[in-house]
């Protein structure tokens, strides 16, 4: 009789302790400056138990380093994932055709709207993996929109725009500019090894295969610059 009087009496005390915890953070919000805007329109069918607590607790970056790593471990390698057609053009193998990645990315910069590589790697593969034009350009939108002076969303807004347009020349130029900087994901680095190739430049599409070898971490674009290279 007495355990269970202390179980139950344990139990409504961690229960006032949690309510006087979201009380104190919801007081928090109101009367200091956060470093992170409120989140808006989070997505609650991609958000996991985890998320949540990071949010009440004040661990978003951390929540959104977490959605991140999901996101990894979802989309993986994808040149490992994926064939190619008699046309040379891929075809997405995964049984759902990754279509959980946008809500993904957007689950990781409303948590951490200032993740700027979350920013840039999703577009880049939503837009050149997979030619989901749209959702590529409203990742970037929401990007342009918290961190308006990250001038790098607007290249890529642009590259985007002349993809569409198929004006591959332009792309070419806004890309070439793009890859100069370190935080450059090597998918787009990869992207444009291969227009150098459609375009015959094969030199320069050499260099930057070598340039992918030499400097990504990444396995799966390692091998695939092996393979352009014919080592």
């Amino acid at each position: 009789m007495k355990v269970g009087f202390a179980a139950n009496h344990k139990f409504w005390f961690i229960l006032l302790l949690l309510g006087i915890l979201v009380v104190t953070r919801i007081k928090l919000e109101k009367n200091f400056v956060h470093p992170f805007p409120s989140i808006k329109n989070l997505n609650l069918k991609e958000a996991s138990f985890l998320n949540f607590w990071g949010i009440l607790l004040g661990f978003r970056r951390l929540s959104a380093d977490l959605a991140w790593i999901r996101i990894l471990q979802y989309y993986g390698t994808h040149e490992e994932e994926e064939n190619q057609d008699v046309r040379g053009e891929h075809i997405c193998l995964k049984e759902d055709g990754y279509k959980k990645l946008f809500p993904l990315f957007q689950l990781v910069v409303r948590l951490d709207p200032y993740f700027h590589f979350a920013y840039l790697y999703g577009s880049g593969i939503l837009a050149y993996n997979h030619e989901r034009y749209n959702e590529a350009v409203s990742l970037l939108e929401e990007g342009v929109n918290n961190c308006p002076k990250y001038w790098k969303f607007n290249f890529y807004l642009a590259a985007i725009g002349y993809k569409i347009k198929k004006q591959e020349n332009k792309v070419i130029d806004l890309l070439e500019k793009v890859v100069k900087y370190p935080d450059c994901p090597v998918m787009i680095k990869s992207v444009l090894a291969q227009l150098y190739e459609k375009k015959l430049q094969f030199n320069k599409a050499k260099q930057m295969w070598e340039n992918i070898l030499r400097t990504s971490k990444d396995r799966g674009y390692k091998e695939k610059a092996k393979k352009h290279l014919q080592y």
